[in-house]
């Protein structure tokens, strides 16, 4: 691969399978099952050694166990840190907001964003594991929110679903500048929130109960989930998976919800054929992405879609059992079902992959 295309994560990736396909060498030598002789195995310990050394001198990607341990540590920490300081600089501003003039008002509002913006770019470029610049990334993306939000306040602009497509399209182009998935997921929370919000509004409801409103979410992930088919993400390769699950995350929740409590349905029939219409839905869909996930060797959707399935299943089976069953035998019921569950996925698993059957 191309040295100038390789981004990080594929680095990363790529840095795994040749400590993976080394420790797999080593284990089938010590089975000899396939033995190399002294000059092969030097030859392959060299490559792989100067391989995973010019990855990370280019990348600073992990190349042990402890190092992937300790950025998983260093990403939750960042990203609480972010949290934490965006919450801590609009309270601030809510604190202090009132004794400012308008003018220090408004020149404020435009200027913290764009300082943060520039700590961002700054703390990318300086380093390229992106912790620092995700952080500030957050701080950025917060400071947008306050910053529309104040000036909107100071003029007294009528609020209007426009602003969750402009926070929307601020953290998307943040994470795809940077290449940060946490950023690429809030964007596309918000603009899913912006396309609910708008088709509302286009029904004839308020557009600040696009909450209220399930199905337009189960349309919005569909389509969320449906976009790496249609846009290659050459450099940004980890992104599909964000949008496939934050899609189906997103489908999932608005299905069950639809399942579960049908009275904010757009369909003018009964409820309980409503509830009942989407719990098959439901069981269908998530049926239908297990399969597909596993063709496509996509875990994510495979595991969401796996946990999905069961919720519908249960919630249907407690729809059915829990009011005439006793209460011993509807768990132990269910111990039972979940049993019969974990051999049918383990069947179907096999199906897909026979190598792996066991």
């Amino acid at each position: 691969m191309n040295g100038d295309l390789l981004s990080r994560a594929e680095a990363q990736r790529q840095a795994d399978r040749i400590r993976a396909l080394r420790d797999s060498l080593a284990q089938l030598q010590r089975d000899r099952i396939l033995i190399l002789t002294p000059d092969q195995r030097a030859a392959f310990d060299a490559w792989s050694a100067e391989t995973l050394q010019t990855l990370a001198a280019r990348f600073d990607i992990d190349t042990t166990d402890s190092q992937k341990r300790l950025s998983l540590g260093l990403r939750i920490a960042s990203t609480l840190g972010g949290l934490a300081l965006c919450a801590a600089l609009i309270l601030f501003f809510l604190r202090f907001w009132g004794y400012v003039d308008t003018p220090f008002q408004v020149v404020a509002a435009i200027c913290l964003p764009l300082a943060a913006l520039a700590a961002t770019e700054f703390a990318a470029l300086r380093e390229r594991t992106l912790y620092f610049a995700g952080l500030m990334a957050l701080i950025s993306l917060g400071c947008f929110i306050l910053t529309l939000s104040a000036i909107g306040r100071v003029f007294n602009i009528i609020s209007t679903e426009n602003a969750l497509f402009a926070w929307g399209l601020f953290a998307l182009l943040l994470a795809y500048r940077y290449g940060l998935r946490l950023l690429l997921a809030i964007a596309l929370g918000l603009l899913v929130s912006f396309g609910s919000a708008t088709l509302s509004g286009r029904f004839g409801y308020q557009w600040l109960d696009f909450s209220n409103r399930p199905e337009n979410f189960v349309v919005l992930g569909l389509i969320v989930f449906a976009i790496p088919l249609f846009l290659v993400h050459r450099r940004r390769s980890d992104f599909p998976p964000v949008y496939r699950l934050a899609g189906l995350f997103v489908f999932y929740i608005a299905t069950i919800s639809l399942a579960e409590w049908a009275g904010q349905s757009y369909f003018p029939a009964g409820v309980k054929f409503i509830e009942r219409a989407y719990e098959i839905f439901g069981l269908l869909s998530a049926g239908a992405f297990i399969a597909w996930g596993i063709r496509r060797h996509w875990d994510g959707v495979v595991n969401i879609s796996s946990a999905a399935f069961v919720i519908f299943l249960f919630c249907r089976l407690f729809h059915w059992w829990w009011d005439w069953m006793p209460r011993y035998i509807f768990f132990a019921v269910i111990g039972a079902i979940a049993i019969a569950l974990v051999f049918a996925f383990k069947r179907v698993r096999s199906h897909f992959n026979p190598e792996a059957a066991a």
